[in-house]
């Protein structure tokens, strides 16, 4: 496998373009959040949100913090099995800055290839690397359906209540079209990796990229292709001489969901909510699988939207909108905080090296 690294002398992000689209999504968020309190009339207030108490938040931001360990101890099991030499903090310290990338670029594109960069300049080949991340990445979004998938067969089996509102019916139709060809394109890209190849050339041969794209960057573009995608292929084969690796990810995979869930159900327990944990669990996961295919830099919008259209059948006005702001701000809020600060002072470091390296 390729093990040069081109990649480590780039800067790690944009960050005048990191910081428009963070403002875009927090503005568009914030936006959203008044037109829900707008459209419930007004009923909830700055007194409504300090009522959930500082301890019900500090103790919510817990848990999602717990949530990154689980998905740092994800990516350094993969990692590891791919031959990486990363340490279990650094794994973690990657995880929080894709979380905050992915959560400030649109459809949460800027998340895994921020991770490879890290993974790369941390000593993995792109192909390692690719794989790493592809896998998580795989594993989150496969565990995250089955999860939403089994509520209602649980429910059951239970014998629960459960609800199915017809906004829940809708996703549930939309959520397993798209799975289904998500799951048919990785494997066609694990199985095929030439036709990847293939199709990047006929988007290079269009008439639209070649007015802005040079003819002899074509080759440089059809190497590099095949390259990573051929490394990828390779390290993906590697994975299934790895099998207690991967189980052992899954297994993680299905804790952060479970632990990044129990968030919601535990800021409704506090606010008084009388819905089931079975509810807001189901629920929770709902929103969690819309905002995966909302479009805007983290989902900004959809997921607040979201929550009030799926647990608005089961919470007074008053609740739904307190519940909507202090989970947006635990998970989404807190994540930029902490991700971008970490972000911004590996940019910062990683440039004052580059600087000092290339001064005489």
């Amino acid at each position: 496998m390729s093990t040069e690294r081109s990649g480590e002398d780039r800067p790690v992000t944009d960050l005048r373009r990191t910081l428009f689209w963070g403002l875009s999504s927090v503005g568009l968020s914030v936006l959203t959040i008044l037109a829900i309190v707008f459209l419930i009339h007004g009923r909830v207030s700055i007194g409504d949100v300090l009522r959930v108490g500082l301890g019900t938040v500090l103790t919510a931001a817990c848990m999602v913090a717990l949530s990154w360990m689980v998905d740092g101890l994800r990516l350094f099991v993969l990692a590891r099995a791919m031959g990486g030499r990363l340490s279990y903090l650094e794994s973690v310290r990657i995880s929080v800055a894709g979380a905050f990338m992915a959560g400030v670029t649109p459809s949460y594109t800027g998340g895994e290839p921020l991770k490879v960069y890290y993974l790369h300049r941390n000593g993995m080949s792109i192909g390692q690397a690719t794989a790493s991340v592809t896998l998580v990445a795989m594993l989150h979004t496969t565990t995250r359906f089955l999860l939403w998938l089994l509520m209602p067969l649980v429910a059951f089996a239970l014998g629960l209540s459960y609800q199915f509102t017809a906004p829940v019916k809708v996703t549930l139709g939309f959520g397993l079209l798209v799975y289904l060809l998500f799951m048919a394109l990785l494997a066609a890209s694990t199985i095929w990796p030439e036709a990847v190849v293939k199709f990047v050339v006929r988007l290079f041969s269009t008439a639209l990229v070649k007015r802005y794209v040079s003819s002899d960057v074509l080759p440089k573009v059809e190497n590099t292709v095949r390259r990573v995608a051929q490394d990828f292929r390779e390290a993906m084969m590697t994975f299934r001489t790895r099998g207690s690796r991967v189980a052992l990810a899954l297994v993680l995979s299905l804790i952060y969901w479970v632990v990044l869930i129990s968030v919601p159900v535990f800021l409704l327990r506090k606010m008084d909510s009388d819905i089931s944990a079975f509810q807001v669990f189901s629920l929770s996961m709902t929103v969690y699988l819309v905002m995966a295919y909302v479009p805007t830099p983290g989902a900004s919008g959809g997921a607040e939207a979201g929550t009030a259209v799926f647990f608005s059948p089961f919470l007074p006005a008053r609740v739904l909108g307190t519940f909507v702001v202090v989970w947006r701000a635990v998970t989404y809020y807190f994540t930029l905080l902490i991700g971008g600060t970490l972000v911004l002072l590996d940019t910062l470091t990683h440039s004052y090296k580059r600087v000092k390296l290339q001064s005489p």
